[in-house]
């Protein structure tokens, strides 16, 4: 979650306080407060950034978890599949016949897993804190002359 907070250059040390610039000492002072502000924005941004990429990595664990449901399925479909090949070469037809519905079942239920778990992974990425990015442009622009 993101806050609202002044422009770098109207706040010193990231109390909310107004600077007056006529009421500056020097330009020591000034570049102290500055490197103060710049400092507290950053601590901010790199917040702001940590809290993004959390809620990407709890999508993309959801989808993560969905997918090896489907990864244990596909195994069970594969292990079915090899029951049934043997079963087709021990007896004719109703055996068979059983582990053939059970492939089918196992084989569709993995697919449709994958298919939910891959959208999953696909809405959580690109894993980079875009919010959080652009707010430091946008800070940045205000404190850049021109």
């Amino acid at each position: 979650m993101t806050t609202s907070r002044g422009s770098v250059g109207t706040r010193a040390g990231g109390s909310g306080r107004l600077r007056s610039p006529s009421t500056e000492n020097s330009g020591a002072e000034a570049i102290r407060d500055f490197v103060e502000d710049l400092r507290d924005l950053l601590e901010d941004e790199l917040h702001n950034a940590q809290e993004e990429l959390a809620g990407k990595f709890r999508v993309a664990s959801e989808g993560a978890l969905v997918l090896g449901v489907a990864v244990v399925l596909g195994g069970l479909a594969a292990g079915t599949s090899t029951v049934l090949i043997l079963r087709m070469l021990e007896k004719v037809f109703p055996p068979t016949l059983a582990a053939t519905i059970a492939t089918v079942v196992f084989a569709i239920a993995a697919g449709v897993l994958a298919t939910v778990g891959i959208a999953a992974v696909r809405r959580a990425l690109p894993l980079v804190p875009e919010r959080a990015l652009e707010e430091l442009r946008e800070e940045v622009r205000e404190v850049l002359p021109g």
